[in-house]
């Protein structure tokens, strides 16, 4: 059997889906310790599940539904989140310590611009230390979202964009390839929609989100998403309406399964289809 040579086509294809961008470079500088002598890594006592403050936030709401984020703006003392076990919060606090370490190393290297000035997510002035923003913040007041990106990267072989970083253990990310935006989709719709939310705010065309699994050997992959204008369309769209059935005083159409396991998980307490009612 003579097997076709691969065609010029096919191997820019295979080299574009396997290219690596951020992550020789993450390594090289961790290696290198390409970070200041000396430096700090604050630890907030912060809750994550965060109590509701009126605004839609990019890393929770865009793949709830409209009855979900109903309840979220309309009767907000009675949005409950599962409390965050051990293990989770754990994850959370070292989290935090890794955002700042990888931080320092893009910054250092020169790829990861920090912010400068006042945030205009949280109103606090940039910075590292304690009581400062050390991240950008994003903005819009019309939908009243807002957020903060982990930062904004440019790589000469990728371009410029946003920067966001995933920590997490080493089986999450096992036997899924760098830069499958496919799986990435299928697996982790909640990242995708966050990622659509923050180039809507900011403007940017592409982001490139890092996974770093902690510990067994800091495993790393890394994932180019493109700016999806037909999902930002609709997810605007959707805030859009939640915000005129709130001012309605309208409950929009029911959305889920009365009984379901995405019912008994929604933290919308108030709902009636949460309480078996109609």
């Amino acid at each position: 059997m003579v097997t076709k040579p691969f065609t010029p086509a096919f191997r820019r294809t295979v080299d574009l889906l396997t290219r690596l961008h951020l992550v020789p470079l993450v390594e090289a500088a961790i290696r290198d310790c390409r970070f200041p002598e000396v430096f700090e890594v604050t630890f907030r006592n912060y809750q994550a599940d965060r109590p509701p403050d009126g605004w839609f936030h990019p890393s929770t709401h865009p793949t709830m539904d409209e009855r979900q984020l109903y309840y979220y703006l309309a009767e907000p003392d009675r949005w409950i989140r599962e409390p965050f076990e051990y293990g989770s919060r754990m994850a959370v606090m070292m989290g935090t310590a890794t955002h700042d370490l990888m931080a320092a190393a893009l910054t250092e290297i020169g790829v990861l611009s920090p912010p400068k000035g006042t945030c205009v997510a949280c109103g606090r002035p940039h910075g590292r230390d304690a009581g400062q923003c050390g991240e950008w913040g994003v903005i819009d007041p019309v939908l009243r979202r807002r957020g903060h990106l982990d930062g904004l990267l440019t790589l000469p072989t990728w371009g410029e964009g946003i920067y966001d970083l995933k920590t997490c253990s080493p089986m999450v990310i096992k036997g899924i390839q760098d830069h499958d935006l496919a799986a990435f989709k299928a697996r982790w719709p909640g990242y995708y929609g966050q990622q659509q939310e923050y180039m809507a705010l900011s403007g940017k065309r592409q982001a490139l989100v890092l996974f770093l699994g902690l510990s067994q050997g800091w495993p790393m992959k890394e994932f180019t998403i493109p700016r999806d204008e037909e999902y930002i369309v609709a997810l605007e769209a959707k805030y859009r309406a939640v915000r005129n059935y709130v001012d309605a005083g309208q409950v929009p159409p029911v959305a889920c399964c009365p009984g379901g396991a995405r019912a008994r998980r929604c933290p919308a307490t108030a709902c009636p289809i949460k309480r078996g009612t109609p």
